[in-house]
């Protein structure tokens, strides 16, 4: 569209129109507050460029109201095919807490926050409801979790937003995979319902909020109509970018130690060399990987979650 060609009404919800879809899954007096936190909350889209993960927290508790208005956020997005395959489990209880940044992987920000969300992909309340009907649970449980996977991860992103645009920040956890079994069992989960992602959420620390920071060049993640980049150009972007990256230090503060490759030897990447394609190949090419994907293989399977033929029912 043309910059200065006509654009359709902006549609600004007022407080009166959140408090209606609140109550679509609040109570009425959750639902009320959260009307009245609509009026401050901060305009969509500065909320969203504005976005940056969020990893030290004051202690402060995260009001009633502002729970509230996450919980609606986490469930008012849209869910494949009305299903609704995700559960949330909110985590305010500083032990319990502490337990979970040790099984996430020693993450703090786990710790220090005051509220944790752990969204979990839920195909057993699903598969319950098609017993109850009668028939036999038929669905593909690969394709069925990447679908709960992507509704749960809606709701994490909504909930992250709403809380930022009133002043509190997140940081998304994809370490709660790595204790998923265990965290499950803490939260006296049912099988089936499997703890994925995470989301912490509190003030930022001193009211210190990070700048956002950097993306990958837009011709690499956003094409329009087909696919647009040859090897070569594809090639080309990744290295200009590589090469202001490491300029800038972006990636210094979160260097993968050497030692996490398994090689040995000193680190053979000399300071102001580690930018992005540095970090991206460490990242991914940690000796730690194995292990990790050994306990996922072990952990879903423990859970309840078996990949399937197609076609495969579940015994009665």
């Amino acid at each position: 569209m043309p910059s200065d060609a006509p654009r359709p009404h902006a549609t600004h919800a007022s407080p009166e129109a959140a408090r209606a879809a609140a109550a679509t899954v609040l109570d009425a007096g959750a639902a009320d507050a959260v009307g009245a936190l609509a009026a401050d909350s901060a305009g969509t889209l500065g909320t969203v460029l504005t976005h940056a993960s969020v990893r030290r927290f004051e202690p402060e508790p995260v009001p009633d109201d502002v729970v509230a208005a996450l919980e609606a956020a986490l469930v008012r997005g849209p869910t494949s095919s009305a299903l609704h395959s995700y559960t949330h489990v909110l985590v305010r209880d500083p032990e319990r807490k502490r337990r979970m940044a040790h099984l996430a992987g020693d993450q703090r920000w786990i710790d220090e926050a005051p509220l944790l969300i752990v969204g979990c992909a839920d195909l057993r309340r699903t598969r319950a409801m098609v017993h109850a009907r009668g028939y036999r649970y038929t669905a593909h449980d690969l394709r069925m979790l990447v679908s709960a996977t992507a509704d749960l991860t809606v709701g994490l992103q909504n909930a992250s937003l709403v809380a930022q645009s009133l002043g509190y920040g997140t940081v998304l956890l994809g370490g709660v995979l790595n204790g998923s079994l265990e965290i499950a069992h803490d939260l006296g989960l049912p099988e089936r319902v499997v703890p994925l992602v995470g989301l912490s959420v509190g003030r930022p620390a001193g009211d210190r909020w990070p700048t956002p920071r950097p993306r990958l060049p837009l011709p690499l993640l956003v094409h329009h109509e087909a696919w647009s980049l040859t090897d070569a150009a594809e090639r080309a972007l990744l290295e200009a970018h590589d090469a202001e990256t490491c300029a800038e230090g972006t990636y210094e503060g979160r260097r993968i130690p050497w030692a996490a490759m398994g090689r040995g030897g000193e680190d053979p990447v000399a300071e102001g060399d580690y930018g992005i394609l540095e970090h991206v190949g460490r990242k991914q090419g940690r000796a730690t990987w194995g292990p990790q994907g050994a306990k996922v293989d072990h952990d879903l399977p423990a859970q309840g979650l078996r990949v399937r033929g197609t076609g495969d029912v579940d015994p009665d």
